[in-house]
């Protein structure tokens, strides 16, 4: 996303995510569902920086949604999302973006799409862990129930398990506050530390 303006501290945009699971027919995990809600603020600065609602009747039109969906959608080879998703302790490799949509509600720009894992698997009972973050911390995700829920299959149990600071951590995110927009957290993956995570599990 292009961004302006200015901020003192990391992080600098606040996303409200959803997340759900989509299997296949055999019982498989083939895809997630993924929505970001962006805070009010960085709303704004996406509707300066795409042009938005030209006649400013508080409404998407198709160009304005195809604006948005290109923009937060069409990543770079090298970007994951922020979305990563580990099945039996491991990384498990997901594609890029599909049956994307945009909409505007309550002032705030939310943007949903599917993600395809790269091959489908099975869950056991052995916890599959969803994690939106950005490594640098620049994004701070906080996932949330969804609103409309996609229904898991017989046996399986999605539950969120969201971030609580210890003593170190609660020091570090008060480091973290002091960077200015253009400084970079020292410490690699840092964005991880903060994650909430959701845990899929079926058995």
């Amino acid at each position: 996303m292009c961004l302006g303006g200015t901020a003192t501290a990391h992080p600098h945009v606040f996303v409200d995510a959803r997340t759900g699971f989509i299997f296949d027919g055999e019982g498989h995990l083939n895809a997630l569902r993924i929505s970001w809600t962006y805070d009010e603020f960085t709303t704004l600065i996406l509707f300066e920086s795409l042009n938005l609602d030209k006649d400013g009747d508080g409404v998407f039109n198709d160009a304005d949604r195809a604006a948005v969906i290109d923009g937060e959608t069409n990543w770079d080879p090298e970007y994951k999302g922020d979305v990563y998703l580990e099945v039996a302790g491991q990384d498990y490799s997901l594609g890029r973006p599909e049956a994307a949509a945009a909409t505007l509600a309550n002032n705030q720009v939310e943007v949903s799409f599917d993600l395809p894992l790269s091959q489908p698997v099975r869950i056991g009972d052995t916890p599959a862990v969803l994690r939106l973050y950005d490594p640098i911390f620049f994004y701070a995700y906080t996932i949330l129930p969804a609103t409309n829920p996609i229904a898991l299959p017989q046996g399986c149990e999605a539950q969120i398990v969201s971030f609580e600071p210890d003593a170190a951590e609660s020091a570090l995110q008060e480091k973290l506050a002091a960077l200015g927009r253009e400084e970079t957290p020292s410490q690699q993956n840092v964005g991880r530390l903060f994650s909430d995570e959701v845990q899929l599990t079926c058995g």
